[in-house]
């Protein structure tokens, strides 16, 4: 059965993003071996599930930078991947999506994991999305947990987790800039 992977972005208290969505707080953090790190995360996955939120966010940027001439090879590479894998959006208000390779999901959250899980391929892979990760905690259907742990503290936000769950840490990697990917799977015991 496929593994269901949330690789997420917080800050050290927790926080996914600001009180109002804001990523500000991340971006001034990224660098090369991230991309690297991600990019090699993503070469693990084939396929992506979005909420809606981040959907609208990150399909014009992939969909541009796998066209742009300037990008980093990096950039290049991982616009390859975000570009051709394909992409379930889990979303109330959108009507349609655009992005190549992208579908709404069709059925419940639950039976459309369980779907995904049970079919051939690689992991399945959450970037962000929020309320998408929210819904899959509470369902457990998450098998790990992969945390960008970013050396800043924001005060208040939207929190990572709002559900107990009992983690088994099986990997951490610290980058030079102060980033801790601490990786963790569910702990059913």
């Amino acid at each position: 059965m496929r593994k269901l992977v949330v690789s997420m972005n917080v800050t050290l208290d927790g926080f996914m993003a600001g009180p109002n969505g804001q990523l500000d707080w991340h971006m001034p953090y990224w660098d090369d071996d991230m991309a690297r790190a991600t990019a090699a995360q993503l070469s693990n996955a084939d396929t992506l599930l979005l909420g809606s939120n981040t959907y609208k966010a990150i399909a014009p940027y992939w969909q541009a930078q796998q066209a742009n001439i300037y990008a980093a090879r990096t950039d290049v590479d991982y616009a390859d991947m975000m570009n051709r894998y394909q992409k379930v959006v889990f979303s109330k208000t959108l009507k349609t999506v655009s992005w190549r390779n992208s579908r709404l999901a069709g059925r419940g959250i639950y039976k459309e994991i369980m779907k995904l899980k049970k079919s051939p391929g690689k992991e399945l892979l959450v970037y962000g999305s929020g309320k998408l990760v929210a819904a899959l905690n509470r369902l457990n259907l998450v098998d790990e947990y992969r945390l960008w742990v970013h050396p800043v503290v924001i005060k208040k936000g939207r929190p990572m987790f709002k559900t107990r769950l009992h983690l088994q840490p099986y990997q951490t990697k610290v980058f030079g800039n102060g980033v801790v990917l601490m990786c963790y799977e569910l702990n059913t015991h």
